[in-house]
């Protein structure tokens, strides 16, 4: 598994959590994994009379631990297992664009939805309050109990997470279910789906979002992709964006290569120095030791 912490700020507010991946990802994957948990978090959590702003990554910063510092993030070979992140969203007066104090990592359930998905879209602006969570998984249960049975079946959540379009990079349905199922019945019932709810609220957060701009679940999973070339044609368009940026910001990073480089030599020059240093005040010793305590010495 490799884990990564990203944090960002969400109308004013810092948030961190972590993101798991069964390897390091590319950078296209990471910005869709951020994408796509922020953005259900920033409808979850809207203060009111504030605007609904799709979660959009502008640029990523990571914290070197040899430097000791916030770097830029150009490359997924600048990641390593357990690295902090920082992703900003475009220029607004809704956000702060400094990392300030950044919270403790939050546990949760890695998902994303593909670039380019019709999922992805908003059908309509969010406005008023955001819903209390006992709302959301009220409606989200009866939404999943396909015929009002009174419980979840696993292949109602599959169809669920299908209609949503919602893919884990690491955890499966099958193991959500088994979370979510605590006394192995075979189904989930309206308490266990609240304690999983509870523990796992961006989950429900983000089949509560899709349902309401899909309609309902039930509908949006005997859909297809009616858009595939157009879901495609998204994609590509925005990979070539980020692609024409990174290429276009990497120039600057020659600038950090060569100042590590210095650092890495003065460190190297640095061990060298220290290490003749303690060679030289051994010989020291060793003479001083002969000169005084040895049986040829005047001092004997």
């Amino acid at each position: 598994m490799f884990i990564i912490s990203a944090g960002t700020d969400l109308y004013g507010r810092k948030q961190n959590i972590k993101l798991e991946f069964p390897t390091c990802p590319t950078m296209t994957e990471l910005i869709n994994a951020v994408e796509s948990q922020f953005d259900v978090m920033s409808r979850s959590t809207r203060p009111a009379g504030y605007p609904d702003c799709p979660f959009k990554v502008q640029t990523f910063q990571v914290y070197d631990d040899i430097l000791l510092r916030w770097v830029d993030l150009y490359s997924s070979a600048q990641l390593t297992n357990g690295c902090q992140i920082f992703c900003f969203q475009p220029e607004s007066i809704w956000h702060s664009d400094s990392q300030g104090i950044i919270p403790e990592a939050k546990d949760g359930i890695t998902w994303t939805t593909q670039v380019g998905s019709p999922r992805r879209a908003r059908v309509a602006t969010d406005a008023g309050v955001a819903p209390a969570l006992s709302e959301k998984l009220r409606s989200v249960f009866y939404d999943i109990d396909y015929g009002n049975k009174g419980y979840i079946l696993y292949t109602d959540l599959r169809a669920a997470f299908k209609s949503a379009d919602i893919e884990f990079t690491y955890a499966t349905v099958g193991e959500l279910f088994t979370v979510a199922d605590q006394n192995c019945s075979g189904h989930i019932t309206y308490d266990e789906w609240v304690r999983f709810a509870i523990n796992y609220p961006n989950i429900v957060d983000a089949l509560f979002f899709r349902a309401r701009d899909i309609g309902t679940l039930q509908s949006g999973a005997q859909m297809a992709y009616d858009h595939q070339h157009r879901a495609a044609s998204q994609a590509r368009q925005r990979e070539d964006q980020l692609r024409q940026y990174y290429t276009d910001t990497w120039s600057g990073s020659q600038q950090r290569n060569t100042a590590q480089s210095d650092y890495e030599n003065a460190r190297r020059e640095a061990d060298a120095a220290r290490m003749q240093k303690e060679a030289a005040e051994s010989r020291e010793r060793a003479a001083w030791d002969k000169l005084y305590y040895s049986p040829a010495s005047p001092q004997y």
